[in-house]
Order: C-alpha cells, then sequence, then structure tokens
C-alpha cells in the first residue's frame, strides 16, 4: 500500500526540528573550548603583567651590595632580630644577618658571628669563645663600690675579637695610624678615635673632680698607659690595650688579682674617679671578682639602654 505525501506544512516543520537539534550539538560541543579559553585569558594577562614588570626594588634592611638571604637559609620564625643588635650597629662594625641557625653578626668581610650558639656555659667558657649573646650575659652594675665575691661575676671581661678587630683595626699598624692625642689629668696619652670623644669627656670630669678634691690627684699622678699591642697576662687572647680603648691610672694606687699577696677581692680607686669613668661608657676592673683596679675600658654597648641586660639575680 502507498502511503499518502505528508502535508508541506509537516514538512516545514521537521525541517525546522532538524537544524534546530544540529544547533544545540554545536553549542554543547562549543562550550567547553569557550569555557577553557575564558579561564586561560586571566592568566596570561597575569602572566604578561609579570613579565612586564620591572625588577623589585632591594630591601631597605640591606645595604648596597650586600646580598639577602635566600629563602632556604632563613630559619623559620626567626621574627625580628635581638635588640642587642641595635646597640652593636651604634658602636661597631657589623650588621644583623639571618641565616640557618638563627641571627648572627656579619662583619664587614663577611664572617658571622652567631647571636646563640645554643652551649650552656660559665663565665670561662664566654670569656674563652664567646657569641654576642655572652657578652651582655653579665649585665654589667654601677653605682656604690662593693666587694665582689662571686667567681662567675667578671661583668666586661667577655670581648668578642673578630668584632672589635673589624672596629678598631686588624693589625698593630691599623690600630697605631687611627690613635689620636687626648689630655687627660693634665697628661697627653693616645686613644683610639672611635673612643677619644668618651676619654675627652673623661677629662673634663676629672678636671673638675681634682679642683673640688686636689688629693684625688695621686691616683692619676702617672698613668699606666693606653695602647699597647700585646696579650692580656697570662692568656692568649687580645687585651683591650691592643686596640686603643683601654686606659690604666696610676698603678701603685691599684690592685690585680694575679699579683694580690692574698687572695680575694680588694681595692683602692675612689668612687668618684670610678663614677667619672662609667658615666662615659667605660668599665671599671674592679667590677670584676678577677679585680683590675687600675683598668679603665672603652665598651658603650654594656651602657646602651637598648641591649643593656638586667643583672642575672640581682
Amino acid at each position: 500500500m502507498r502511503s499518502s505525501p505528508l502535508p508541506l506544512a509537516a514538512l516545514v516543520a521537521l525541517a525546522s526540528l532538524a537544524l534546530a537539534c544540529r544547533g544545540a550539538d554545536a553549542r554543547r560541543t562549543d562550550a567547553p573550548r569557550a569555557d577553557a579559553a575564558r579561564a586561560e585569558a586571566p592568566r596570561d594577562a597575569a602572566s604578561r603583567a609579570a613579565d612586564d614588570a620591572p625588577p623589585a626594588a632591594p630591601s631597605a634592611d640591606a645595604p648596597d651590595g650586600a646580598p639577602l638571604p635566600d629563602a632556604g637559609d632563613v630559619a623559620p620564625d626567626a621574627g625580628e632580630p635581638p635588640t642587642a643588635f641595635a646597640c652593636l650597629a651604634a658602636h661597631y662594625a657589623g650588621r644583623a644577618a639571618l641565616g640557618a641557625s638563627g641571627w648572627a653578626l656579619e662583619l664587614p668581610g663577611g664572617a658571622r658571628i652567631p647571636y646563640d650558639d645554643g652551649r650552656a656555659k660559665r663565665t670561662a667558657d664566654r670569656i674563652a669563645s664567646p657569641d654576642i649573646e655572652d657578652t651582655f650575659a653579665l649585665g654589667y652594675p654601677t653605682g656604690a663600690i662593693a666587694p665582689v665575691t662571686d667567681p662567675e661575676d667578671d661583668p666586661g671581661r667577655v670581648r668578642v675579637e673578630p668584632l672589635f678587630r673589624a672596629t678598631y683595626g686588624a693589625s698593630e699598624r691599623e690600630v697605631s695610624s687611627a690613635l689620636v692625642p687626648v689630655k687627660l689629668a693634665g697628661k697627653t696619652v693616645r686613644f683610639h678615635r672611635r673612643a677619644a670623644p668618651a676619654l675627652e669627656r673623661v677629662g673634663a670630669r676629672l678636671e673638675a673632680l681634682l679642683g673640688d678634691e686636689p688629693a684625688l690627684g695621686r691616683f692619676l699622678r702617672v698613668l699606666g698607659g693606653t695602647f699597647a699591642s700585646r696579650p692580656i697576662a697570662g692568656t692568649e687572647r687580645t687585651s683591650a690595650h691592643a686596640w686603643g680603648i683601654a686606659i690604666d691610672i696610676d698603678t701603685s694606687q691599684a690592685d690585680y688579682w694575679r699579683s694580690s699577696p692574698k687572695p680575694g677581692w680588694r681595692n683602692r680607686i675612689p668612687q668618684a674617679i670610678v663614677d667619672a669613668f662609667e658615666a662615659e661608657g667605660f668599665v671599671w676592673g674592679g667590677r670584676w671578682f678577677h679585680y683590675d683596679t687600675m683598668h679603665f675600658e672603652y665598651r658603650p654597648e654594656l651602657f646602651d639602654g637598648r641591649c643593656r641586660a638586667p643583672r642575672p639575680g640581682r
């Protein structure tokens, strides 16, 4: 049996339906590509912006020519550098640097001194092999003179020699070339130019003091000396005199633990003279158990409120 031909209207409806289905399939096929293109567009723009951006400016914390620590070399959660670095930077060479082992003082030549080497130490260990923290561990007392009876009590005897060499000079010739004349108690002495202004202020204090109490002049009659390139007696450690930052007053009026006829702390230096030196940043050897009462040494960091440590147990 022959089928009847479809009416024209039905044929037109079928053709429209076929075209609509093909359009929907095309839209479904192209949608993922369009979505991918939209997702890629922001990344391409960001990449172009990054490629075209100028190099980052160097950190304000890094001096010219000084490389910043590599991210892989930095101790995690290190935070801000210890406050001791603030006062050291004011008085000595070097800068705070952060590495895998924590904070350190980086000297101009690149050598690093750890802030804390992690070792438990007695005072003799701190003196023999100090880190930066050891410098401040004992604090420094001022005020009324008192006998020192604790063998661990030697505040100001810890010296980080690489730091002193970087600041004052690495050789006798280098230090000697930095010495300048300073008037003190009617005499002229040679002192390192970095410490000379402080000694000049001590001289002014002593001049006023002697005007009021002339009898104190016997402690300053013959000065024991300033610059002398030598080790500390009985040791291989460098004396502060070798950097031109220490002065011995009249040795005939002083006491020294190595040459004392009796054990135990002794002193004859008056409070007023000690005060004149300490007021300008000089530590006094009479504050030590291993006393050296003629000795005054320029150590401004131990009087700087930014890093002055409290006296342990005091």
